[in-house]
């Protein structure tokens, strides 16, 4: 089964931050988009105990990551460093175990 984690995050002073439900599985696909094409930013990906996972640097307008990502509790999306405080629509793709 695959199960969608689809947040709009306001980013406010340059962050903002999305939590997952608890997952076990993998990531398949990760999709940032800012409100503004133009827009850049810095995000990573922390597992529970607060761990990055992955990290993205100085991204600019919308992300697509594909790169397969083994997860197991909560995760949390943090969007840093943005160049404007808007919406970020952030949506995970993962392809549960059970």
């Amino acid at each position: 089964m695959v199960h969608k984690h689809l947040q709009t995050v306001t980013i406010a002073a340059g962050s903002g931050a999305s939590n997952t439900h608890p997952i076990d599985g993998i990531c398949r696909f990760i999709y940032i988009e800012p409100t503004t094409a133009t827009t850049t930013y810095k995000v990573n990906f922390t597992d529970e105990d607060s761990d990055t996972v992955k990290s993205w640097d100085w991204t600019r307008g919308t992300m697509r990551d594909f790169t397969p990502l083994i997860m197991h509790g909560i995760y949390t999306v943090n969007v840093t460093n943005s160049t404007a405080n808007e919406d970020f629509d952030i949506k995970l793709l993962v392809e549960e175990k059970r």
